[in-house]
């Protein structure tokens, strides 16, 4: 238990998800989507958001999550499971574990029978855009993280510039190092393909995240 309170201490992120409770298998399924199509993650169930421990009966929160993963992840993806007692509290917490898929992209299909794609940005489960599905299935994200001793002074400044803000644009982009929209959306493109930024084009003008 002392190691899961380290655990929740460190707060939901792009590689954590706290759950109080597991009530809607096509909600959940998108989390477990986005931590299998980025780089994987946990789900504490039986934990709130502001970090309170709640515990759960974990056998009924495993049948909704295999739910969610089997049938609403396509393909389908594996869980792994680890039940945390507390002993003095007599409460269980349930640490789900999603590794990072290598069958990119898992699909979710909602109650429509409509299926998109999420990927994990930060604490959330968003979707992911048509770039973004296209290098998933064609195999273009790396397995390894980019060797940032090749970049150049413009790669460099954006990668900067994104480690201190949430997200940037083409036209932010092209301010920030004062160079054409085609030299920069080469850049971008290039940043992308090699998974040390990801594209975003849900909304009505892209924007890029790390």
């Amino acid at each position: 238990m002392k190691k899961l309170k380290k655990l929740i201490h460190q707060g939901e992120g792009e590689r954590l998800d706290f759950k109080q409770k597991i009530t809607d298998p096509y909600k959940i399924a998108k989390t477990i989507a986005s931590f299998a199509n980025t780089k994987g993650g946990k789900i504490l169930v039986g934990v709130r958001d502001d970090k309170t421990i709640m515990g759960v009966d974990p056998e009924e929160e495993k049948y909704t999550l295999e739910t969610a993963a089997q049938f609403y992840c396509d393909p389908p993806v594996a869980l792994q499971f680890k039940e945390v007692e507390d002993e003095e509290e007599e409460i269980t917490v349930l640490e789900v574990t999603i590794p990072e898929s290598q069958e990119k992209p898992h699909f979710v299909r909602d109650k429509n029978d409509q299926r998109l794609v999420y990927i994990r940005q930060r604490d959330k489960s968003i979707p992911a855009g048509k770039t973004m599905v296209d290098l998933m299935q064609k195999g273009e994200l790396p397995d390894e993280p980019i060797d940032l001793t090749h970049l150049d002074h413009n790669e460099r400044k954006l990668l900067s510039f994104l480690e201190r803000h949430e997200r940037v644009t083409l036209k932010q982009f092209m301010q920030i190092v004062n160079i054409s929209r085609r030299r920069a959306l080469r850049i971008l493109h290039h940043l992308t393909r090699e998974g040390a930024i990801r594209m975003h084009e849900q909304e009505n003008e892209p924007y890029y995240t790390l």
